[in-house]
Parts: C-alpha cells; structure tokens; sequence
C-alpha cells in the first residue's frame, strides 16, 4: 500500500488522533507521481473487502478526474481508507453521488463511513442550497444501502415499506444515466445489471435495518454482479 502523503497536501481536523485527512473537492489536484500509488492502494482496499478479479480504478477509470472529489485517511502504515463521490445536477437539483467508499478491516468499526458521509454532505455547495439534496449510490451491501436510506428523508427503490417516490424514481433514471450511459436500469426496483462483474460482494453477518435490507436485496438481486442504484432526499 502507499506510504503517507508526508504533508504534502493541506489536511483538514480528524476525530481521530491516529489518523490523517485529506481531502480533495477536486481529485485532480492530486500530482501525477502520487496518484498511482493511490490508486493500487485503493484497489488493494477493493481486493480484501471484495473478491476481486480485476482492478476497480483503473487509467481508463481514474479517480483523479475533475468530476470526481476525494477524501483519503491515513494511518502510520498507510491508506485505511477513502471515498471517492460526484457533484452534480440531476432534476434541477443539487446532487452528491456515492461513487465510492471502502475501509480496511482493521479500521472499520471505528465510525469511518459516517465521517465520510458528514464530510461530504459539508461539501460547499451543498451548504447553500435551500432545498432538498439529492443523494444518489450504488451498491448490493445490506449494511452500505441502510447507512445511506438512514440519512434521507426518502428513497428511491423503497426497501422498507414506505410508498414509492415517482420523482425519485425519475432523479434514479436520470443519474445513473448520467454517470453509468451504458448501464441503464430496470425501473422501478431500480436494477443495474452486472454493475459487479468484476468483483464478487462478501456476504457478512447482518443485522437491524441491514438484516431487512439483505432480505429484500436477496430476492431482488440474487445474482452477486447486480446492484441497486438509490437515490434520496439528503437531510443536509
């Protein structure tokens, strides 16, 4: 994995003594000669959270471009965790799109995740926005969608019971086209098809709201390359 970015880049306070933040609204200020390192250690995160057959992030689907914005947290070894997320207008409305978000074993626990989330739902342009967030994220963890589903007053597939959104239902449609054009989904449970062929979700012991979630994602999407994509109205 990389080594520390040594101070190299500005850092912003961390709840946390032994870690180190850094981030980025626009990745691609990240210099040439850190961002493959970056990027296999990304990807080294991906392979043990994941069963990986190839690389997530690759040249061709670099983290580092203009549209993305990036959050990475180091520990004396090296990179424990990060997320990667869009900013964006879908419906005439602000949008923030989980692109994203993995944390080593060892580190997680910890409330990594929710930093993240609250880091990036302090995004500038999210801050002056008077009406609803959009909040948009792609998954087939259990744990990841009911994390997501808790911040948003609703949500688009509804998992939960809760009546279905048609404006969400659009803001889905028309997100995912955004950022995936070639994978279209399946209204209205939202399906995208083989959005994980390249890597394999490793079934974990859930449970709460992530139990019930796993319930309905197994019925839904028993298949272990497909996803949900999700959209919500984000309480900023």
């Amino acid at each position: 994995m990389s080594c520390n970015l040594d101070g190299r880049y500005p850092t912003i306070a961390s709840p946390w003594d032994d870690y180190t933040v850094y981030n980025f609204p626009d990745a691609s200020q990240i210099a040439a000669p850190d961002r493959q390192p970056i990027m296999d250690a990304m990807n080294s995160i991906i392979a043990i959270n994941w069963k990986a057959i190839e690389p997530h992030w690759t040249a061709a689907a670099s983290p580092f471009d203009s549209k993305y914005s990036l959050i990475l947290v180091y520990d004396h070894i090296g990179l424990a965790a990060f997320s990667v997320y869009r900013v964006m207008t879908i419906a005439q409305r602000l949008a923030i799109y989980r692109s994203g978000t993995e944390v080593l074993p060892a580190h997680q626990g910890r409330g990594l995740y929710g930093f993240f989330t609250s880091q990036i739902l302090k995004h500038p342009s999210a801050t002056t926005r008077s009406e609803g967030v959009l909040y948009g994220w792609r998954t087939r963890n259990p744990i990841v969608w009911a994390a997501n589903a808790k911040i948003c007053e609703r949500v688009a597939p509804s998992l939960l019971g809760e009546a279905a959104d048609a404006e969400l239902q659009a803001a889905c449609v028309e997100m995912c086209a955004t950022i995936y054009p070639d994978k279209p989904l399946e209204v209205p449970r939202m399906i995208m098809r083989g959005a994980y062929g390249h890597i394999e979700h490793i079934r974990q012991d859930y449970h709460g709201a992530a139990s019930l979630v796993e319930t309905a994602m197994s019925q839904i999407i028993p298949d272990s390359a497909d996803a949900l994509f999700s959209v919500g109205y984000a309480r900023v």
